[in-house]
C-alpha cells in the first residue's frame, strides 16, 4: 500500500505518547461485533470457489442394496380335460444383493466454466469487503474516540464556566445585600447559572452516551447466544470518575496537504472500496449473462458404472457383475421459455449494476471533493478559533480588570465569559473535525492504514 504525501500535524519527536487511540483499535479489532460478522461472512463467500470448480471435477456416488424377499407364488388353472381346479404354489425365498459404483467427469459444460471465472470475482468481493470493514473500523473508532474526547471537553468547559457563574452570582448577591448591585443583575447572573447547570447535566449524558459508544466496539464478545451478561450495581459510596481519555496536545498544529484535489480523485478511482465491489458486482452479473447463454449449448460428460447384482429369490436365482463406460451429450431442445427468460433477466440484473457502479462512481467523487473541501476549511478554521481564542481570553481579562475598577458590569463580565468558554469549546471541536475530515479523505482512497491512526496517536497527551 502505498504511503501517502501527507503529514497530518507536527509535533516535537521528544513527546511522550499516550496511546489511548492505538490502544482503543485494538481492543476493537479483537472484539468489535461488526468486523467479525465481517470476518465470517467473507469466509462463507470463499466456499464459492470450491462450490463452482466441483462442477467440472469428477463425482463418484454409492449404492447398495439389500432386499430379503419372503413371498409365495399361487397360480390356478383348471385343468380341459377333467374340468377339475388345479393350484399350483410356489415358495418364493431369498435375498437379492446389488452394488453399484458411479463415476461422472464432466467434459464439456460451458456454464460451469463461466461460473467458475465468477467464483474468482465472488471470492475477491468478499476478500474486498472484510478489507473494507477493517477500514471502516478505523474509522469508527477514530470517530467515537474524539466523539467521547469533544464530550469529554464540553463537560469540562461547561463545568468550569458554570462555577465561574456560581463565583459570580455570589459576588452579585454580597454587592446586592450593601447595595452595590441591582436586582436586575442578581436575577440575569442567577439565569445563567441556572442554565449552566441545565447544560451540565446534559453534557454528562452526552459524556456517558459516548463512552458507552467505546465499549460498544471494544467490549468482549459473547462466548454462546445463551451467555448472560452480569452487569455490576455500584454500591453506596463515593463516586469513581472514569479513566480520562488522552487529548490533542496544544502544540499539535495542522499542517497543509501536499496532494492536488485531482491527485485524490485519481487515487479514489483506483482504490476505493466501494467503486471497487461495484465493479466487481458488474464483472459477476457480466458472468451471469454468458452463463445463462451457455444453456442454449449442450453439455458433454464420461461415465463409468460398476454393478455387481445378485438376486436369490424367484424361480431363477441370477448374477450380474461388469463395468460399463460411455459418453453422454444433452442438448437442450425447448424448456417452455425458462432458457431465453434467464438470459433477459440476467442482462437486465447486468444494466442495473452498471448503473449503479456509474452511481458509485458519482458518489465517492463528490465525497472525495466534500472531504477534501473539509479538510483545507479544517485548518483554516482551527487557525482561526486558535487566534479567537488568545482573543476571548485577553478580553475576559480587560473585562475582569474593568469591572474591578467599575469601568464594566457585571452582565459585560458574563458575555465575555461567555464568548471565552464557547470559543474554547470550538476551537477543541474544530480540531477534532479537522482530523477525522483527513482520516476520511485516505478512506475514500481505500489507504487509511494503521499507521495514519498511528500519527494521530502521536498527537495525544496522557491527561494530568
Amino acid at each position: 500500500m502505498a504511503v501517502i504525501g501527507l503529514s497530518i500535524f507536527v509535533l516535537p519527536m521528544s513527546a511522550v505518547r499516550a496511546n489511548d487511540l492505538l490502544t482503543t483499535y485494538a481492543q476493537a479489532l479483537r472484539h468489535d461485533a461488526v468486523l467479525r460478522a465481517s470476518r465470517y461472512q467473507r469466509d462463507a463467500a470463499l466456499e464459492a470457489k470450491p462450490a463452482a470448480r466441483a462442477m467440472l471435477l469428477p463425482r463418484i456416488t454409492a449404492s447398495y442394496d439389500r432386499v430379503y424377499n419372503d413371498s409365495e407364488i399361487e397360480v390356478g388353472y383348471v385343468d380341459p380335460t377333467t374340468g377339475t381346479p388345479i393350484t399350483l404354489s410356489r415358495q418364493n425365498d431369498g435375498t437379492d444383493k446389488s452394488l453399484n459404483l458411479s463415476l461422472t467427469q464432466p467434459l464439456f459444460s460451458l456454464e460451469a466454466w463461466y461460473q467458475l471465472k465468477q467464483a474468482d470475482e465472488q471470492v475477491a468481493l468478499a476478500q474486498l469487503g472484510y478489507q473494507a470493514s477493517e477500514q471502516a473500523l478505523m474509522l469508527r473508532v477514530a470517530e467515537t474516540y474524539f466523539g467521547a474526547l469533544a464530550a469529554s471537553d464540553r463537560q469540562r468547559t461547561v463545568k468550569a464556566e458554570k462555577d465561574a457563574l456560581w463565583r459570580q452570582l455570589d459576588l452579585a448577591k454580597q454587592n446586592m445585600a450593601i447595595g452595590l448591585a441591582s436586582v436586575t443583575d442578581t436575577g440575569e447572573v442567577q439565569a445563567r447559572y441556572d442554565l449552566a447547570v441545565a447544560e451540565e447535566l446534559a453534557t454528562s449524558q452526552d459524556l456517558g452516551a459516548a463512552r458507552e459508544a467505546l465499549e460498544e466496539i471494544t467490549r468482549p464478545p459473547l462466548a454462546t447466544i445463551d451467555e448472560k451478561r452480569v452487569r455490576v450495581v455500584p454500591l453506596p459510596g463515593p463516586v469513581v470518575a472514569p479513566k480520562a481519555l488522552a487529548g490533542l496536545r496544544d502544540n499539535a498544529a495542522p499542517a497543509v496537504m501536499s496532494k492536488r484535489l485531482d491527485q485524490w480523485l485519481d487515487e479514489a478511482q483506483l482504490g476505493n472500496f466501494d467503486l471497487l465491489a461495484a465493479k466487481l458486482d458488474f464483472d459477476i452479473a457480466a458472468r451471469d449473462v454468458k452463463a445463462a447463454n451457455a444453456n442454449h449449448l449442450p453439455t458433454l460428460a464420461a461415465t463409468v458404472t460398476y454393478t455387481d447384482a445378485r438376486t436369490g429369490g424367484g424361480a431363477f436365482p441370477t448374477k450380474a457383475e461388469g463395468t460399463a463406460v460411455g459418453v453422454g451429450v444433452k442438448l437442450p431442445l425447448f424448456s417452455g421459455g425458462a432458457t431465453q427468460s434467464g438470459v433477459r433477466r440476467a442482462v437486465a440484473a447486468r444494466e442495473q449494476k452498471l448503473a449503479e457502479f456509474d452511481g458509485s462512481q458519482r458518489q465517492v467523487e463528490r465525497q472525495v471533493r466534500v472531504a477534501y473541501q473539509a479538510v483545507l476549511s479544517g485548518t483554516a478554521r482551527v487557525k482561526a478559533l486558535k487566534l479567537a481564542l488568545a482573543s476571548s481570553g485577553s478580553a475576559l481579562v480587560a473585562v475582569e480588570t474593568g469591572q474591578e475598577i467599575g469601568t464594566r458590569t457585571a452582565i459585560d463580565l458574563l458575555n465575555v465569559q461567555q464568548q471565552r468558554y464557547g470559543a474554547e469549546r470550538n476551537y477543541n471541536q474544530a480540531r477534532y473535525d479537522q482530523l477525522l475530515a483527513l482520516l476520511r479523505l485516505k478512506a475514500l482512497t481505500g489507504r487509511l492504514a494503521i499507521r495514519d491512526l498511528a500519527e494521530v496517536d502521536a498527537l495525544l497527551a496522557a491527561p494530568t
